[in-house]
């Protein structure tokens, strides 16, 4: 697949962005305190976890693949997990690039056109938010006097700085609504190229949604759909169990870890590196964790799922095209 050069600038951009977090995060901690946190670890619970999260990948796949039944366009089940693994894999390269590389693989084991496989992904994307949504409300309706001084420091302060700057504000609201406007409502914004990528984005959540109604088995797709989430969920609290910091933290920090830790894998960052340290060690001090040690843990729980992802993806590589190769043979 090629990559056009303001894709390369993006990507560039991008890691660098990563490299300053990634800096910034770790300016204080040096190697012996990561072989001191390694040394009280548990592995057995890191071990569970990369289970859990093959399977959860597994459960993926199958929901897929009966997405792409209810097509014209049916798959195998091993085929639809190899494309999956492999879009991972990808994603730990290139941010974003795993959704149209798993649909390459689907079209070159299967047929099954890009479109069509592009269409179930976004589906996919959809629901997948609509529950990470859920998940986030419930978090937060529960820990809510956890959360409350914390979003309440953080409001006072936005509003000082406003305060303070008020003058940035409302340059900020004029071009916002410039912006608007010029997007909308003139003839420049029926012709930009954001535009008409907003608009197609659009049309495809909305193309997405209602692709559920063509379901045959609607029941298992809901089902794999919560599936995933709870093994996400457990994947992520297991490992808690593995160090003395925070194996008395309890099943909603479990679930706060979830929810912080899926929107750092959300960032355009590689595989969500940066983002998912930081934000798993932000919500982590809030249940007394100290930063540093929050930021190992993060450090301990993302590596091993990135691991994961190299060693099965990079496997799945291979198999797929020593099964190309045979088919090509006969």
């Amino acid at each position: 697949m090629k990559v056009s050069s303001k894709e390369l600038v993006r990507y560039v951009i991008i890691l660098l962005l990563t490299g300053v977090i990634f800096w910034y995060l770790f300016r204080q901690i040096n190697l012996t305190d990561f072989k001191l946190a390694l040394q009280e670890f548990n592995f057995w619970w890191i071990g569970l976890s990369i289970l859990l999260s093959v399977v959860s990948h597994f459960l993926r796949a199958w929901r897929w693949k009966g997405m792409l039944d209810s097509t014209e366009h049916p798959t195998s089940l091993i085929n639809s997990y190899f494309a999956v693994m492999i879009g991972y894999l990808a994603n730990s390269v290139f941010p974003r690039l795993g959704e149209v590389t798993r649909c390459g693989v689907l079209h070159r084991t299967d047929r099954v056109p890009v479109s069509t496989a592009l269409g179930t992904v976004v589906t996919e994307r959809v629901i997948d938010l609509f529950m990470l949504l859920i998940l986030t409300l419930f978090t937060f309706l529960f820990q809510y006097n956890l959360l409350e001084n914390y979003f309440h420091e953080g409001l006072n302060s936005l509003k000082l700085s406003l305060t303070a700057n008020w003058w940035i504000l409302a340059l900020l609201c004029l071009g916002g609504i410039s912006s608007l406007y010029i997007l909308f409502y003139s003839r420049w914004g029926e012709k930009l190229a954001l535009m008409i990528k907003v608009k197609a984005f659009i049309k495809g959540l909305w193309e997405g949604i209602l692709s559920l109604k063509h379901l045959k088995n609607p029941l298992n797709f809901w089902l794999a759909t919560i599936g995933i989430w709870v093994l996400y969920f457990l994947m992520l609290y297991v490992i808690t169990f593995g160090s003395p910091l925070t194996k008395e933290l309890g099943i909603l920090a479990g679930l706060s870890i979830l929810v912080m830790g899926s929107f750092g894998m959300a960032s355009p960052a590689p595989n969500g590196i940066g983002a998912f340290h930081s934000f798993v060690a932000g919500v982590l001090v809030l249940y007394g964790i100290e930063q540093k040690d929050g930021i190992i843990f993060a450090t301990i729980m993302h590596t091993s799922q990135l691991l994961t992802v190299l060693v099965v993806g990079s496997a799945s590589l291979i198999l797929v095209n020593v099964r190309s190769k045979k088919h090509q043979v006969k």
